[in-house]
């Protein structure tokens, strides 16, 4: 009785005025709304929280592909960062890794919490499968935005390696320094020449690639009349080259600068007309059985102090912002012709180098 001469002072009808005020009313509810959601996205990206519910779970598994000396010494500095978390490793090439991630995925085995690689197809196929977690590392403002694989808060690229050759400068003379890629089939290196087989690493298929695209040839057939020794890996490939059980090589570098600042008694080339490059990317696995202890371990690697390491440890140029370059080796933006490999490599180009070398070497 009282609201009623209110309302009509006003102009406006009891029923009008009822709209008007629930109009205020759900504009009300809206920015209350408005107010809460950075509120509670806050409250569920809250770093400290996630930083005490992965001390809770205690323990973190890393599948990578990393230098295996350096991936121990990079593991022992976030134990002294993270002493609660206790961290295990599972380290293959990139091709079985990539392999083994999805096997256990589609079987419902979810036994990785983060995992580094080089990517081929089946990574990104992964992205959109459900493989990874969708999630802001706290850290990640400090990278380019390209870092950030589609814009996608999934799959980050944190390092990149360089394909190259090594020699041995006791076993090789200076004149005889291979400088580019046709060098390497030269037959003077029969018996003395070694490289990772390209079935291993998505890597060895992207510079495969490339050799096709300079017109080298059929390179399988070159090297299996050079009797190349194939490696399980980089750092075996290293070893062979300071031992002097193969004198020249094609390699991945990521072993080669932490040889170098050793003193090992090698060269490394990139030829002058080009290389390619692997991005190396890293995501936290969606199925995570520990997913805080894996967003402290991956965001840890994209801290100064954990680019800082990868770089010395693992021996890759890393992607941060202001990171230094590496101590024995040229930066990636000083390279001539550099190009991804993985643009070379749409799936049926993979299938196809994988496919005539395994066959020029007999293996199945």
């Amino acid at each position: 009785m009282l609201v009623q001469p209110l309302f009509r002072s006003n102009g406006l009808s009891a029923h009008a005025w009822k709209i008007v005020l629930d109009k205020c009313l759900l504009a009300l509810l809206a920015a209350c709304l408005v107010v809460a959601s950075p509120f509670a996205f806050s409250q569920a990206n809250d770093w400290p929280a996630i930083e005490a519910a992965a001390r809770k779970e205690g323990k973190v598994m890393l599948y990578h592909n990393l230098n295996p000396a350096g991936a121990e010494r990079l593991a022992n500095e976030f134990r002294k960062a993270y002493p609660a978390i206790k961290m295990e490793m599972t380290r293959l090439g990139s091709a079985p890794l990539i392999q083994r991630f999805g096997t256990e995925f589609s079987s419902g085995r979810h036994l990785a919490d983060v995992l580094i690689t080089f990517p081929d197809q089946r990574i990104f196929d992964g992205m959109k499968g459900g493989w990874m977690a969708k999630w802001t590392p706290p850290e990640l403002k400090n990278f380019p935005a390209a870092v950030d694989h589609e814009q996608q808060n999934m799959l980050f690229n944190v390092q990149t390696a360089r394909e190259g050759i090594i020699y041995n400068k006791q076993r090789v003379k200076p004149a005889d320094v291979p400088q580019e890629w046709a060098d390497l089939f030269d037959p003077k290196w029969k018996g003395r020449i070694g490289m990772n087989p390209p079935w291993r690493s998505v890597s060895i298929q992207g510079i495969v690639a490339y050799w096709d695209k300079l017109g080298l040839g059929d390179t399988a057939a070159k090297m299996k009349d050079n009797n190349v020794r194939f490696f399980e890996g980089s750092g075996g490939i290293l070893q062979a080259v300071i031992r002097g059980d193969v004198h020249v090589a094609e390699i991945t570098d990521l072993p080669v600068n932490v040889a170098l600042a050793d003193g090992a008694p090698i060269g490394m080339v990139y030829p002058k007309s080009g290389t390619t490059l692997s991005l190396g990317y890293m995501f936290v696995a969606e199925k995570a059985p520990n997913p805080n202890a894996g967003k402290v371990l991956a965001n840890w690697l994209m801290t100064e102090k954990g680019q800082n390491f990868l770089q010395e440890f693992a021996g890759l140029a890393v992607t941060r912002k202001g990171a230094p370059p590496l101590s024995h080796l040229p930066t990636t933006a000083s390279l001539p012709n550099t190009i991804d490999g993985l643009e070379l490599l749409p799936p049926a180009k993979q299938k196809q180098i994988v496919d005539h070398w395994r066959t020029t070497f007999g293996i199945q």
